[in-house]
């Protein structure tokens, strides 16, 4: 490495100008640093102590009842809420954003709307308007 280092430097790699050969060597220097981090340690370093999850609130009687109207929504009760419960059960949600909270599978429309209920989900469908 020194050697094509060296080569690089002086500009006599392939014919290369001085200033180009600098050039590649920047990027060889800068991937070569990029490649070196994103290894993982061989040694496992101590992590910091994690944060407490923030208390959720429990599922209640309500909470299921409420879950029970938005699976109605779209027409049927399969213990599917398919229409997206952050934007209103006004549009559908995706099965590639599922929440399940107890026998109930909630599906989102995007993964804000998601992160927004997975964060406390009983406090969040309490929350929840049904419009009939």
């Amino acid at each position: 490495m020194t050697k094509l280092l060296q080569g690089l430097e002086q500009g006599r790699l392939l014919g290369m100008t001085k200033t180009f050969a600098m050039t590649i060597a920047s990027a060889l220097l800068l991937f070569a640093a990029c490649s070196a981090e994103s290894k993982p340690a061989t040694q496992p370093t101590e992590q910091p102590a994690a944060a407490a999850p923030a208390a959720m609130t429990p599922i209640t009687e309500e909470t299921l009842a409420k879950l029970a109207l938005a699976d109605a929504k779209d027409g049927k009760v399969d213990k599917l809420v398919h229409r997206c419960a952050g934007c209103a059960l006004g549009m559908d949600g995706e099965e590639k954003w599922p929440l399940q909270v107890q026998d109930y599978n909630m599906h989102f429309c995007n993964q804000a709307c998601l992160d927004r209920y997975a964060k406390d989900p009983a406090k969040a469908i309490a929350a929840l308007k049904i419009k009939n």
